[in-house]
C-alpha cells in the first residue's frame, strides 16, 4: 500500500468509529496495527450499575466479538466514561465498585478527557451530611488516582429536581466541585425538567461549558449561566419558550442599561428552539456588547432579538454563523448593515435555513433570500443550505462575479442538478473541491450526443475548471437514477482532474458500482480505467 494511501486511510480512521470490519486492519502490518490501536483504544467507559452491583468496564469503540480486557492499551486510552446513579456515590457503593476494578491499580496516564454521566431519580433525601459528603471525597480521590492527569472534565446529569435544601442537592454540590477541581475545561449538561438545578445555580464552579433544556426551570437555568458568565466559552440553550431568552443578557437588576450582561471569552453559542414564533423584545443600549468574541453563532430557531445585539463587537472574530433566513430577519439586520461586504471578514462557514420562508417561489422573495445568502457567503470557504431554495436564483447568483471565489465544500441536499449544473457550480466556484446535492443526470439538451462526442464537448466548454473539485456527495431520493448519476460521476471524473471520489449511501452502493464497472470497460471511459476504478472506492452508511 503506498504511504499517500496510508496517510488517507489514518485521516478516515480517525474520523469513523469502527464496527467489524475494523478488525482486519489490526493484522495486516505493524503500522496498520498501531494506527487502528491508537483509534480503537481512545475511549474507555466504567459503568458503575447501582441495581445489580455489576461492573462493567470495556474499551468502546472495540469491535463486539472482540471487546476484552488487556491492561497493555490502558496507556493508549485518551478519554474515560464512568457512568452511575448520585445515589451509588452517596452511599458509598459507587467507591467500593471503583476500588474492586482490575484497572484500580492503574494509572490512565495518557486519559485527559473524564465524561460523567448521572442517571437517576432521586426521591429518597439522604439522612446524614457528613456520612454522604465523606463517600463523594472517597470516590472523587479514587478517580482522580485513576487518571493524574485529566484536563477537561464533562458532567451529564438526567434526573428529577431536588429540593434545595435536601442532603442529595448538597452532597451533589460537592461531587461536582470535586470532580472539576484541578481542570482547565469545565463542562455540564443537564437533561430534563428541573433537574439538579437548585444545587448548582448558586455555585461558583467556574464552567467553560453550559448545555442544557431550558423549560419549567427557567429561574435556575439563569441563575447558573449569571453565575459562570465570566468563564463559559461555550452555551447550548434548547428553549421552548425563546421571549425568554431576552434574559441571557440581563443580570439580575433588570433590563437596565447597566445590568447587562457580558460574556467576555464566550466563542461558542447555540440556540434552539421548535417555537416558531417570532417575538418583539425592546431592541438594547447600542453601546451593549454581549459577546465580544464570539467565533461560533448557531440560530436553531428563528432571530429572537429586535436588533444586531447578536454580532455586535464580534465582526473580526466570528468564523462559523447557522441562522435562518427569513424575510422579517433580513430586513431586520439589513438596517444595521451586519452582513455589507466589508463586516465579518472571518467568517469562513455558513449554514442557512430557507424552511422558515414562506413564498419562497416567489421571484421578490427569491431575489431577497439570495441575495442575503451570498452577502453571507462572500468569503466563506462552506455553505450549507436547508430546505428549497429557488435553483435557478441560486446558479444565477453563484455566477456572478466573486460571489463564491473562495467557497471549497457547497451542501444543497434538497437541490437536484443537473451535471451541466453541477459544472455551472464548479465553473463559478474554483476552490471547491465538495459539492453535496441530488442529481437529475445528464441535461436533456446533453442527450443527443455519444459519450466520445460529450466527452470531447465538456472537456472544450470546461477546458480549466474543476481544478480543486475532488468529492461529489450524492443524495437521493425514489427519484434518483443510480446508473444516470454514475455516468455524470465518470464524466466528471474525465474533465475535473482531481475528481477521486463520487460518494453514495449503502442502499443503491451495489448498483451503484456495477453501473460504474461496465462503463470501465466501454469508450471513452476504458482510455482511463485506472484512473476511473477509484470511483468504485465509494460511500459510507448513513
Amino acid at each position: 500500500m503506498r504511504g499517500d494511501q496510508l496517510g488517507h486511510s489514518a485521516v478516515k480512521l480517525e474520523h469513523i468509529r469502527f464496527t467489524n470490519s475494523c478488525a482486519p486492519l489490526l493484522g495486516i502490518s505493524r503500522s496498520w496495527r498501531a494506527m487502528a490501536l491508537k483509534t480503537l483504544c481512545r475511549e474507555y467507559s466504567i459503568c458503575l450499575d447501582s441495581e445489580s452491583d455489576r461492573t462493567i468496564t470495556e474499551f468502546t469503540l472495540w469491535p463486539a466479538p472482540m471487546k476484552h480486557e488487556h491492561s497493555g492499551f490502558y496507556c493508549l486510552v485518551n478519554e474515560i466514561t464512568i457512568s452511575t446513579t448520585s445515589k451509588n456515590v452517596f452511599n458509598g457503593k459507587a467507591a467500593k465498585q471503583l476500588s474492586s476494578l482490575n484497572c484500580a491499580d492503574e494509572s490512565f496516564n495518557s486519559a485527559k478527557v473524564l465524561k460523567v454521566m448521572l442517571n437517576d431519580c432521586l426521591n429518597d433525601e439522604l439522612s446524614d451530611v457528613p456520612v454522604a459528603t465523606s463517600h463523594v471525597k472517597i470516590f472523587v480521590a479514587l478517580v482522580k488516582r485513576l487518571m493524574p492527569r485529566v484536563t477537561t472534565v464533562k458532567i451529564e446529569y438526567e434526573g428529577e429536581a431536588e429540593d434545595q435544601e435536601s442532603v442529595s442537592c448538597r452532597a451533589f454540590e460537592r461531587l461536582l466541585s470535586g470532580l472539576y477541581s484541578g481542570s482547565d475545561t469545565r463542562e455540564l449538561t443537564l437533561v430534563n425538567c428541573g433537574l439538579i438545578l437548585p444545587a448548582v445555580s448558586n455555585t461558583m464552579l467556574s464552567l467553560t461549558k453550559i448545555e442544557t433544556i431550558w423549560d419549567t426551570s427557567f429561574d435556575e437555568t439563569i441563575e447558573l449561566i449569571r453565575m459562570n458568565a465570566a468563564t463559559l466559552k461555550t452555551l447550548e440553550i434548547a428553549c421552548a419558550q425563546p421571549t425568554k431568552l431576552v434574559k441571557l443578557l440581563e443580570s439580575r437588576g433588570g433590563s437596565n442599561g447597566s445590568d447587562y450582561l457580558t460574556y467576555p471569552n464566550m466563542h461558542t453559542l447555540h440556540l434552539s428552539s421548535g417555537n416558531i414564533t417570532r417575538y418583539k423584545c425592546k431592541p438594547f443600549n447600542r453601546e451593549y456588547i454581549p459577546f465580544p468574541r464570539l467565533e461560533q453563532l448557531s440560530l436553531d430557531l428563528v432571530y429572537p432579538f429586535s436588533d444586531n445585539v447578536l454580532f455586535r463587537g464580534n465582526t473580526k472574530t466570528l468564523k462559523y454563523l447557522h441562522m435562518a433566513a427569513d424575510p422579517t430577519t433580513i430586513h431586520l439586520l439589513s438596517r444595521y448593515n451586519t452582513f455589507e461586504r466589508e463586516k465579518l471578514k472571518s467568517l469562513r462557514h455558513v449554514k442557512v435555513d430557507v424552511s422558515y420562508v414562506n413564498g419562497i417561489s416567489d421571484a421578490t422573495t427569491a431575489e431577497l433570500v439570495v441575495g442575503f445568502v451570498m452577502k453571507l457567503a462572500h468569503r466563506a470557504q462552506t455553505l450549507e443550505i436547508e430546505g428549497q431554495i429557488p435553483k435557478d436564483a441560486l446558479l444565477n447568483a453563484i455566477s456572478l462575479a466573486d460571489h463564491c471565489k473562495y467557497l471549497q465544500l457547497l451542501v444543497v441536499n434538497d437541490l437536484c442538478l443537473s451535471l451541466s449544473e453541477i459544472l455551472t457550480v464548479v465553473e463559478a466556484a474554483p476552490a471547491l473541491s465538495d459539492l453535496y446535492c441530488r442529481s437529475l443526470g445528464i441535461s436533456d439538451d446533453l442527450k443527443h450526443l455519444s459519450m466520445d462526442q460529450l466527452v470531447n464537448h465538456l472537456e472544450l466548454k470546461y477546458k480549466h475548471v474543476g481544478k480543486n473539485f475532488k468529492c461529489w456527495k450524492l443524495w437521493h431520493n425514489q427519484n434518483t437514477i443510480v446508473e444516470s448519476a454514475a455516468t455524470c460521476a465518470m464524466l466528471l471524473a474525465c474533465i475535473c482532474p482531481k475528481f477521486t471520489y463520487n460518494v453514495v449511501t449503502s442502499s443503491v452502493r451495489a448498483k451503484y458500482n456495477n453501473s460504474i464497472r461496465k462503463m470501465l470497460d466501454t469508450l471513452p471511459f476504458s482510455k482511463h480505467k485506472v484512473a476511473l476504478e477509484r470511483l468504485l472506492f465509494v460511500g459510507w452508511d448513513e
